[in-house]
């Protein structure tokens, strides 16, 4: 009985099952079975590479509206609009180009990839990405600085803009991290909005944050409850540095408001700019340029800013 049993294993057909033994719940039925079912998984990935070079094509005429600082949207993206805005032009011209782009805006009727929707999901998936690069690359890097200031845009509503720099692989890198609008203009509004973001940024790395660089308002640069100090208390080694562009701006527009002629420069390019609402548009910083050199007249006890 033993001879016979240790022939058995010997036996191509003992070795036959124990293999397909083995393999018994490995492979789908369906598979094995239909070749339909193989021929739809087969155009299933066909279909699948075609949406993502669709999607590739759309993302990369977002990159393009953002590399030349171009809006993404018209002021009128009906398909019969003279002026679809640059990127639904861009989208059109690149399904000129492309047949299964074109196709896919002409039949698509659940995703067509290029509604203000979709456009701001794409946009907040590649800030997401963004946003992970510069944490790697901080992660990377023995320290790191966080600069702070606001700017208005063309609907007057204030932002808070966020820029990092840091130094990595001897190469000394400076990225934008993003706008962010504070509960208030407060030092306590202003400080929350920044630590919060700090925390994203930093994840648990503290002691990297070596220095803090605003303006020299009081609310930013005060020493106790400033917002340098409050972001100090919670990041020691968070060195104030007063901005350097800031002090700049400072000594040009003291230099110029002990001259006549830049007053009355000032005055004029004032008026020419606020007579009509296209200028205001084309340069909405000169108003606060003019409203900085008008308060220091007023503080040297001047009337007029044609001075005497």
């Amino acid at each position: 009985m033993k001879e016979k049993t240790e022939k058995h294993k010997k036996s191509k057909k003992h070795v036959d099952n124990v293999v397909l033994l083995s393999l018994l719940g490995t492979a789908s039925i369906k598979e094995k079975l239909s070749e339909a079912y193989r021929l739809s998984i087969y155009e299933h990935n066909i279909k699948v590479k075609k949406n993502h070079d669709i999607l590739s094509e759309i993302i990369d005429c977002i990159f393009f509206c953002g590399n030349f600082g171009t809006p993404l949207r018209g002021y009128d993206e009906k398909d019969d609009s003279i002026n679809l805005g640059v990127f639904r032009g861009l989208v059109n011209f690149a399904s000129k180009l492309d047949s299964d782009l074109k196709h896919h805006l002409e039949t698509s009727a659940v995703f067509t990839g290029v509604s203000k929707t979709i456009q701001n999901e794409i946009l907040d998936c590649l800030l997401q990405i963004y946003h992970e690069e510069i944490r790697t690359e901080i992660k990377k890097a023995s320290f790191v600085a966080v600069m702070a200031d606001d700017t208005t845009d063309v609907s007057e509503h204030t932002q808070m803009v966020l820029v990092l720099r840091y130094v990595l692989n001897g190469e000394i890198i400076e990225h934008f991290w993003g706008s962010f609008i504070p509960e208030n203009q407060t030092a306590d509004g202003i400080s929350k909005c920044i630590l919060k973001q700090l925390g994203i940024i930093l994840q648990g790395n503290g002691q990297k944050l070596i220095a803090q660089t605003f303006d020299g308002a009081n609310v930013m640069k005060g020493k106790i409850a400033g917002v340098q100090a409050k972001i100090k208390a919670v990041y020691s080694n968070a060195h104030f540095i007063h901005c350097y562009a800031h002090q700049l701006n400072l000594i040009m527009r003291n230099a110029a408001s002990i001259t006549r002629n830049a007053r009355i420069f000032s005055l004029t390019f004032w008026l020419f700019q606020h007579s009509s609402q296209d200028r205001r548009n084309v340069c909405p910083f000169s108003r606060s340029i003019w409203k900085s050199a008008f308060h220091v007249h007023l503080l040297q006890g001047e009337t007029s800013i044609y001075g005497p």
